[in-house]
């Protein structure tokens, strides 16, 4: 059986990932990352009055707490002894309550935090626990806002959150630097990484205005995990818009 953690899971894209993994990736369990056990507990509710009946078993962590990071890991190791992706999902967004330069400080330390950081502690703390698996995966819930390409192309509309810009094109940085580590090693339990884009989803984060339902946004992580090992080069960035599944430029 996969053993499949999405953190952030109880609400947004993270909600979202888990509903549309429920039944496509099979002979799995979905871990149910998320701040506390009551807002899982919620969200597992609200999964099954949709009617879905995968494995779900909540985690409770806050990923920017690491000692929570670490008794979770421990969790997964007791109830499981491995994990085969993980999917770093949660994140959060701080603007500055004004333009004076220390709450502009605040206020981008406290996402690069929150969406780099973070996501670099919880990948390391479960690194033992991925090096167990057949076949490791980590998936970085990224943004094409991050793609530098496309913002030096002029492609994307004006940025509402320039902190959530840098944030994401650092997380792809970060994803591109830890698959570089893992090709350097000469052992056979290599893990892959990839960055996705799930798109305009509506959400909290953009007051729920965006184009797309966050199913819809996660359909981009099902194709990622459907297909069988090295179909999928590791040290990519992925997205599906319009019905097409395509490499998104770093």
């Amino acid at each position: 059986m996969a053993i499949i953690l999405v953190t952030g899971a109880n609400r947004g894209i993270g909600f979202g990932i888990v509903q549309a993994i429920a039944g496509r990736v099979g002979n799995s369990a979905i871990l149910v990352g998320c701040r506390t056990h009551e807002s899982g507990e919620e969200a597992v509710r609200k999964w099954r009055d949709i009617d879905i009946k995968q494995a779900l078993d909540v985690v409770p962590f806050d990923i920017e707490d690491d000692a929570s990071i670490v008794a979770a890991a421990a969790i997964v190791q007791e109830k499981y002894g491995k994990l085969d992706v993980l999917i770093n999902n949660a994140a959060r967004v701080t603007a500055p309550e004004s333009l004076d330069l220390s709450d502009v400080r605040s206020a981008t330390n406290s996402v690069l935090a929150n969406c780099v950081t973070s996501n670099l502690i919880v990948t390391q703390a479960f690194l033992p626990l991925l090096r167990k698996s057949e076949y490791p995966r980590v998936i970085m819930t990224s943004s094409a806002r991050g793609s530098m390409t496309r913002t030096a192309n002029g492609e994307l509309p004006p940025a509402a959150s320039i902190n959530y810009c840098m944030a994401k094109a650092a997380l792809n940085m970060l994803t591109l630097q830890l698959h570089l580590a893992e090709e350097r090693r000469t052992t056979d339990d290599k893990i892959v990484f990839w960055a996705t884009s799930p798109g305009h989803c509506k959400t909290a984060f953009n007051g729920f205005r965006g184009s797309k339902e966050p199913v819809d946004g996660a359909e981009v992580f099902v194709r990622l995990l459907e297909p069988e090992r090295g179909t999928i080069a590791s040290g990519t960035f992925w997205e599906f818009e319009d019905g097409d599944f395509r490499l998104v430029p770093w």
